[in-house]
C-alpha cells in the first residue's frame, strides 16, 4: 500500500500544480485583458476631446462665415459692391405694379 499511497501522493501533488498553473494563466490573460481594454478607453476618451475641440473650431469658424461684416467686405473687396446712394433705394411691396410692366 506504501507505492499506492506515493502514487496518490504525486498524483495529487501534480494535479494541485496543475490548478494552480491553469489558475495562473487565467489570472494573466484577464489582467493583461483588463489593461488593453484601460488602454483603449483612454484612447477613445482622447479621441473625444479632440472632436469636441474641432467641432468647438468648426462651430467658430461657421459663426465667422455668416457674420455681416464678412460678408460686407468679401462684396466689396471680391465683387467691387458698393452700399447704394440711400436716394437710389426703392421699397417695392407685394402685389405692386413695377414701372414699365403693364
Amino acid at each position: 500500500m506504501t507505492k499506492n499511497r506515493a502514487v496518490l501522493f504525486v498524483s495529487t501533488i501534480v494535479g494541485a500544480f496543475a490548478v494552480l498553473v491553469v489558475a495562473a494563466v487565467l489570472h494573466v490573460s484577464l489582467r493583461t485583458g483588463v489593461t488593453r481594454t484601460g488602454y483603449l478607453i483612454g484612447e477613445k476618451l482622447a479621441e473625444g476631446r479632440e472632436l469636441e475641440e474641432e467641432a468647438r473650431k468648426l462651430r467658430l469658424e461657421l459663426s465667422l462665415l455668416h457674420s455681416p461684416e464678412r460678408v460686407e467686405r468679401l462684396a466689396r473687396e471680391k465683387l467691387g459692391m458698393v452700399r447704394p446712394d440711400p436716394e437710389r433705394i426703392r421699397v417695392v411691396r407685394p402685389g405692386a405694379q413695377l414701372a414699365g410692366n403693364p
